[in-house]
């Protein structure tokens, strides 16, 4: 299964996205890649990837008959472990979970800046007053995004 794993990440990569899993079942089924770019993906260049991994001819002679293939973004529920992750979703309403002293786990907070090193977050105190907190991604665990409605 790792050769057609490699196989489907090269392909991926050729058309300018990034792998985020592959899951293949070892008896059949249907393999899921999940793919992204540093400023999201949207459904034409999942359509596109889609159609590149289905008309490659290795993975037709060797997997078409016996799985079915599904390709999407990681979704609005997916975790943020990675800078990239942060990046992409500059200035939306997370909930952190960190080993961070001081703070409690998980934080309501809202993205202001992602660097390779530090999450800068803004996070809201009583009422309408906010701080502002630098932390080094070594102490996040990961996050949510949260949605209002």
């Amino acid at each position: 299964m790792d050769e057609i794993r490699e196989h489907i990440a090269a392909i991926v990569e050729r058309e300018g996205a990034i792998v985020e899993d592959i899951r293949i079942p070892e008896s059949g089924g249907t393999i899921k890649v999940i793919c992204d770019t540093e400023r999201g993906i949207n459904s034409e260049e999942l359509v596109r990837i889609s159609k590149m991994i289905l008309n490659d001819p290795d993975y037709d002679a060797r997997y078409a008959e016996h799985y079915d293939l599904e390709v999407s973004s990681p979704g609005i529920g997916a975790r943020l472990t990675l800078p990239r992750h942060f990046r992409k979703n500059k200035t939306r309403d997370i909930e952190l979970y960190h080993d961070l002293e001081g703070f409690k786990s998980p934080l309501q907070a809202r993205i202001l800046e992602v660097d390779d090193d530090f999450l800068h977050l803004e996070i809201r105190k009583a009422g309408k007053e906010t701080q502002m907190l630098r932390i080094p991604f070594d102490r996040v665990g990961y996050a949510v995004i949260k949605l209002k409605w």
